[in-house]
């Protein structure tokens, strides 16, 4: 997978202002339930940013489930990590990486993309690394709120999302539920 590059410090720290506003006027918690979570998923948290995402799923996840929280910029996991020190969670892994997830095959139930894939620059090579770790029927929950910005409109956005997801035939459109888009992992042998 290409090494994709942390945007800059200062970049980063505007972002996490900016979405530090955004997250009052978003229900984070019914986006999260939405994606399929429940207790004891294992759960990949992609882009996890500040963690407005990583830290209720964890909750939801309780003691069975896991969180791997992943982000590129350093600044994101030192973020994560304290937060994890705060809230006393111990089902939650941190993974600094620009090249892939080094998580085992199948071994996750939910991918979460809050908010990242306008931001990834080889959507094919990351959703080829999705199909490798998710589970048979496993879910990727796509939220992308600034999609009609990058779009002409929000519908074309979505029309543009199922197209790349589902063109390999690695995937097929579960469902789309408020900003959710939903896409479960088809069989590998089927």
């Amino acid at each position: 997978m290409k090494k994709e590059k942390p945007v800059t410090n200062i970049h980063f720290r505007m972002m996490v202002n900016v979405m530090s506003v955004v997250k009052n006027i978003r229900n984070i918690k019914k986006e999260i339930i939405r994606s399929g979570i429940k207790e004891g998923s294992h759960v990949l948290d992609y882009g996890c940013g500040p963690g407005f995402s990583t830290i209720p799923a964890a909750k939801i996840v309780g003691s069975q489930g896991v969180i791997y929280a992943l982000d590129i910029h350093p600044f994101a996991i030192e973020i994560i990590e304290r937060k994890i020190r705060k809230h006393n969670l111990d089902n939650v892994k941190t993974i600094l990486t620009g090249n892939g997830t080094g998580l085992p095959d199948e071994s996750i139930d939910v991918a979460l993309l809050f908010n990242v894939i306008f931001m990834i620059e080889d959507k094919e090579k990351l959703i080829d690394e999705l199909y490798r770790i998710l589970k048979t029927g496993g879910v990727i929950s796509v939220v992308n709120n600034g999609l009609g910005s990058k779009f002409k409109n929000r519908q074309v956005a979505e029309e543009s999302l199922t197209e790349l997801f589902c063109k390999n035939n690695h995937f097929v459109l579960l469902a789309k539920t408020g900003n959710n888009l939903n896409f479960s992992k088809l069989c590998s042998s089927c």
